[in-house]
C-alpha cells in the first residue's frame, strides 16, 4: 500500500468482523462507517479504537452537561475511527451528539474493558500475521474444510469422532494451526505435537490413525465453512426458516462463513453439521430451501 500503509479496514468492515466475538451492538446506526482503521509499517499502534469503560462513565456522571461537552472535545481531538463502550454501559446524550457531529460510531459490548482490550488486541495482531493457531476442531466433510468451534465441554470432539466414524475426514482436534496461502484461501493443519490425536472425556487420548487407519486423516485442508457449536437457550429465538445468511467468522483477515448450531439434549449434532454441510454446498449452487417455501407461500396466497 501507499505511504508505508500495510492494510486498513473500514469501521463497518471492523463491525461485520468483530461483532460476534466482541458482542458489539451498534448505538448510532451505521454512522462514521466510511472512517478507516490504518496500520502503518513506521507504527506499532492502530488508528485509535477507544474503549471506554467504568472508569470513563464513574468521570462522566460527576460532570454537569455542559462539562460533559467540554471534555468529549478533547478527549476526541485525536479523532478516533469509533468509540466501544465496555460492560453494557450506556452512552451520555452528549457522548451521541458529539459522535454525530464528527460522523463516528459508537458501540456498545457486554464485555469488560479489560477484555474487550485484549480481544482487540488478538484481533489486530491476527490482521498482521501470516500465520495463527486457535481453539478448534478440523475436519473434511463432503469435501468442504470445516472448522468446529464452541465453549468447552460443549461436544466438539465426540461431535468431530461420530463424523469420523461416519467416515469423513480428520485433520486436528482442539487446536488448529493457519496459514493463508492466497487471498481468499485459507489452509488449516494440526500442530506437530498433536497430529492425528483426539481427547475424549472417560477415554482420554485416542490416535485416530492407528483406530481409523491412515485413509481417515489429512495433513491440512482448505478451510471452506465453521460451524459453531452453543448451549441452547431456552427462550432464545432462533431461526427457524433459514432465511438469515451466514454469519462470519474472521481468521488472518479471512471471513469464513459461519453457521450457529444450538446444542440440546436428544439432538444428533453429527447429523446436524453433516446437514449444515449440504446446505452449505446447496447454497453455493444457488438453492435455498427457505426462498422455494417463500415462493410457495406467495404462489398460494395469491389471488387466483
Amino acid at each position: 500500500m501507499n505511504n508505508g500503509e500495510d492494510f486498513s479496514l473500514s469501521v463497518r468492515e471492523f463491525y461485520q468482523k468483530t461483532k460476534e466475538f466482541l458482542r458489539l451492538k451498534e448505538v448510532n446506526k451505521k454512522t462514521g462507517y466510511f472512517r478507516k482503521i490504518r496500520k502503518f509499517s513506521s507504527s506499532k499502534d492502530f488508528h485509535p479504537v477507544q474503549i471506554w469503560g467504568k472508569r470513563e462513565n464513574r468521570y462522566l456522571e460527576k460532570l454537569s452537561s455542559s462539562e460533559r461537552r467540554e471534555f468529549l472535545k478533547k478527549k476526541l481531538e485525536d479523532d478516533p475511527s469509533c468509540i466501544v463502550f465496555g460492560g453494557n454501559l450506556s452512552f451520555f446524550p452528549e457522548i451521541k451528539d458529539e459522535a454525530k457531529k464528527r460522523s463516528m460510531a459508537l458501540f456498545c459490548s457486554e464485555l469488560s474493558r479489560k477484555k474487550c482490550q485484549e480481544k482487540l488486541r488478538k484481533f489486530f495482531l491476527s490482521l498482521d500475521s501470516k500465520d495463527i493457531t486457535i481453539s478448534a476442531g478440523l475436519l473434511q466433510i463432503f469435501g468442504l474444510g470445516v472448522l468446529i468451534i464452541g465453549d468447552s465441554g460443549i461436544g466438539k470432539s465426540e461431535s468431530a469422532l461420530e463424523l469420523v466414524a461416519r467416515g469423513h475426514r480428520f485433520i486436528s482436534d482442539d487446536v488448529v494451526h493457519f496459514k493463508r496461502d492466497a487471498p481468499g484461501k485459507l489452509i488449516g493443519m494440526a500442530p506437530a505435537l498433536s497430529r492425528y490425536f483426539m481427547e475424549i472425556r472417560g477415554l482420554g487420548l485416542i490416535n485416530i490413525k492407528e483406530i481409523f487407519g491412515s485413509k481417515i486423516v489429512l495433513r491440512k485442508t482448505k478451510v471452506d465453512l465453521a460451524i459453531k457449536l452453543k448451549k441452547w437457550q431456552r427462550g432464545k429465538e432462533y431461526d427457524r426458516i433459514g432465511l438469515k445468511s451466514p454469519e462470519d467468522h474472521v481468521i488472518l483477515r479471512e471471513n469464513i462463513p459461519l453457521l450457529n448450531i444450538p446444542v440440546a439434549p436428544g439432538r444428533n449434532i453429527a447429523t446436524l453439521i453433516e446437514v449444515a454441510c449440504k446446505v452449505h454446498i446447496l447454497r453455493g449452487k444457488g438453492y435455498r430451501a427457505s426462498e422455494e417455501i417463500v415462493k410457495k407461500l406467495n404462489r398460494a396466497l395469491s389471488p387466483p
